[in-house]
């Protein structure tokens, strides 16, 4: 086995712990003082690192200290220009880069399965996403990773798109060719922005296939969702030619002043990770996951055969018959709570963290599997023209109806299921048949919608 890099300096854990030991009276924030009431439960928490912007903890949006040498140490190990923390999760990162984007001018493109944090940035910026809907695939009931084909097409129809957004990996585990839609991207004179919530680990995969190292130009990264991280520990990355501090000023515009700075710890400490045993681990990861898939493909249980990423095993429920609720609870009985269950799919994420004994576990609960009947998918293609802005409907009068009366109405929201997927309808359309059927039929009986 090949001994571990040195791992980096961890300025804010380290500054925690000092203070944590120094005795120093907190007449500051936060309440509890580092010394929490004597409950049940409490002291399982970390109170005593615990603390607020004091003097030597730095500040996360003008990051000069402790904080801003932790950053430089991400950027080193993601191989990038600058990389600045979130501790709101890619939400934040996310309006942090639209936010920056916007600033360079031009329309934006935008493939249409995105979270819902992007549609709130444009809608703050009043800046209309052109979308672009993926191709769908009825027989697993989804839509595929865009290529980019469809983006140089979609830009040279429209001279003005200065920005394309994508979202890959996404949450069925489809990442796509960023390589190959960067070049695209940048030999027309654009910047390319790429949700990889689901993907911080794929810089340390066997392969490299995170989207900055293929290209990309602004990445935002959920730490939390497959590193160990704590929840809402994201990081927003760039290699443009900005100062950091237009990075900052942009997350600022959205951000909290009141970072924590637990979170900001736990991207701390994951630098020393990720220089170490990281790649390691994530081989072992691919490796059992890859075990685990071909065990259940023998039992005939169906899984997306185009999913990538191995952090996602991805069962297609209605391929064997069943429905995703009785998937979902057929996993509960045997003691397994899946990420998501809905669209006729449960998905199951894993990590290095990942016991043996839940691999087992999975492999041993579908013993004696009997698939059924496959369950068809319809056809669903939600990207009606927008009559109004986005902006314009969200800040409109409006009333809520019951979906079965929206037809020909203007949404005043942008309903978006969870997970990040293909909006049933932006705000600003106009309600068809086809998004009132969609609407129903993806659980939303009900629709804002402008007076």
């Amino acid at each position: 086995m090949k001994p571990h890099a040195a791992s980096p300096d961890t300025p804010i854990f380290d500054f925690l712990r000092r203070y944590e030991q120094s005795g120093v009276s907190r007449l500051h924030m936060p309440g509890h003082k580092g010394n929490p009431p004597g409950l049940p439960g409490w002291e399982k928490l970390p109170f005593s690192l615990d603390i607020t912007e004091i003097r030597g903890a730095d500040a996360l949006f003008e990051a000069e200290g402790i904080i801003g040498r932790s950053e430089e140490i991400a950027a080193g190990l993601f191989g990038v220009k600058s990389t600045c923390y979130s501790a709101g999760g890619s939400t934040l990162s996310i309006l942090g880069m639209v936010r920056t984007a916007y600033s360079l001018g031009g329309k934006i493109l935008a493939a249409r399965n995105c979270h819902v944090a992007f549609v709130r940035a444009c809608t703050l910026l009043d800046w209309q996403p052109l979308w672009l809907l993926p191709e769908y695939d009825g027989e697993h009931g989804l839509f595929r990773p865009v290529t980019a084909g469809e983006v140089a097409a979609a830009m040279d129809a429209d001279s003005e798109i200065k920005t394309v957004y994508l979202t890959s990996p996404d949450y069925y585990g489809g990442i796509a060719d960023i390589a190959a839609i960067s070049e695209e991207v940048h030999k027309r004179g654009g910047i390319l922005l790429v949700d990889n919530a689901h993907g911080a680990h794929l810089r340390f995969l066997p392969e490299d296939r995170h989207p900055m190292t293929l290209g990309a130009d602004l990445c935002c990264d959920s730490a939390h969702k497959t590193l160990p991280v704590l929840t809402g520990g994201g990081y927003l990355h760039c290699n443009l030619d900005l100062p950091k501090e237009t990075l900052k000023a942009n997350m600022a515009l959205f951000g909290s002043t009141s970072p924590s700075y637990l979170i900001l710890a736990s991207l701390d400490l994951c630098n020393a990770y990720l220089a170490g045993r990281a790649r390691e681990d994530f081989a072992a990861m691919c490796r059992r996951v890859s075990k685990t898939e071909g065990i259940l493909r023998e039992k005939g249980v169906p899984l997306l055969h185009w999913k990538e990423d191995p952090a996602k095993i991805t069962i297609d429920c209605r391929k064997c018959g069943w429905t995703h609720e009785k998937m979902a609870a057929f996993l509960r009985e045997h003691q397994m709570e899946p990420e998501f269950a809905g669209g006729g799919k449960i998905i199951l994420m894993v990590s290095p963290q990942t016991p043996e004994r839940d691999f087992v576990r999975l492999e041993q609960a579908f013993s004696g599997f009997v698939p059924g009947t496959p369950i068809p998918y319809g056809p669903e293609k939600p990207c009606p023209k927008p009559v109004l802005t986005l902006r314009q409907a969200e800040f409109s009068p409006w009333e809520r109806i019951p979906a079965e009366d929206a037809l020909g109405r203007i949404a005043a929201e942008s309903v978006i299921t969870c997970p990040p997927a293909v909006p049933v309808a932006a705000a600003g359309e106009r309600i068809g048949e086809n998004e009132k059927k969609l609407l129903k039929n993806s659980g939303n009986f009900f629709l804002k919608v402008v007076k």
